[in-house]
């Protein structure tokens, strides 16, 4: 991308709208990884900006239309860019206490997430699943307001056979790395029940008693959960 002037030498002689319309295009999907640091209060991630922030002056201005530094939180600015449109927010498993308080209040303690359209969280093992965990992220899926479809984050290079998925620990090796996330392979049968194991367990968790008027007529309901897909991780250094 920060060549692009240099090895096509005609480029900058193009009319400005078609210039434009190039770096416009030149934005693509991407997997924006953010961690909420509950002890600093603040957002932190490995992804790395869009490269068409660092092209070169024009190609930074039209970049600055689509991505917006977010995240912020009540004592620090936002400074991650992202495009609702276009990225999706992956919100990965705390490897210590999991999916805790902070990660179910991730909307209350992060700034500008009401836009978000593509969410991911990671699938977490029922071996290592701690009690809270399960009805931390119902609710951490139910406060975006404008997602429609969840991302469930298998670990790169993992089979959902037998249920025996790692669970990611998420240490960091690169400063800056890629993610993707792409549809699993293995059996497909073992990948439905997986599934379907989620789906029941947040059923058991977050389902609700009621009780109506003196008679004490108890009745359960469902939780109702977005649709939710199975995505492998894999991962390149920047």
């Amino acid at each position: 991308m920060s060549g692009l002037s240099d090895s096509f030498e005609l480029f900058p002689q193009l009319p400005t709208e078609l210039r434009l319309q190039i770096w416009r295009h030149s934005c693509h999907q991407r997997v924006v990884e953010v961690l909420y640091d509950s002890d600093n209060d603040r957002c932190t991630s490995s992804t790395a900006p869009p490269a068409i922030l660092h092209a070169c002056r024009e190609s930074r201005f039209e970049a600055l239309r689509i991505y917006k530094k977010s995240f912020g939180t009540r004592s620090h600015d936002p400074r991650i860019y992202f495009c609702p449109d276009l990225d999706t927010l992956y919100i990965p498993r705390p490897s210590f206490m999991g999916y805790d308080d902070a990660c179910r209040l991730f909307t209350e303690l992060v700034q500008g997430t009401a836009d978000t359209i593509n969410l991911a969280i990671d699938y977490v093992r029922p071996s290592i699943r701690r009690p809270w965990e399960t009805y931390n992220k119902y609710v951490l899926m139910q406060s975006f307001p404008k997602v429609k479809e969840v991302d469930l984050v298998l670990e790169n290079g993992e089979s959902a056979e037998g249920h025996e998925v790692q669970e990611h620990e998420h240490e960091h090796v690169h400063e800056h790395e890629d993610i993707g996330l792409v549809d699993p392979t293995g059996d497909l049968m073992a990948l439905c029940r997986l599934l379907a194991d989620v789906k029941e367990s947040f059923f058991y968790e977050a389902g609700t008693d009621y009780t109506i008027g003196d008679a004490k007529e108890e009745f359960y309901e469902q939780p109702v959960l977005p649709p939710l897909v199975l995505k492998s991780k894999v991962i390149s250094s920047h």
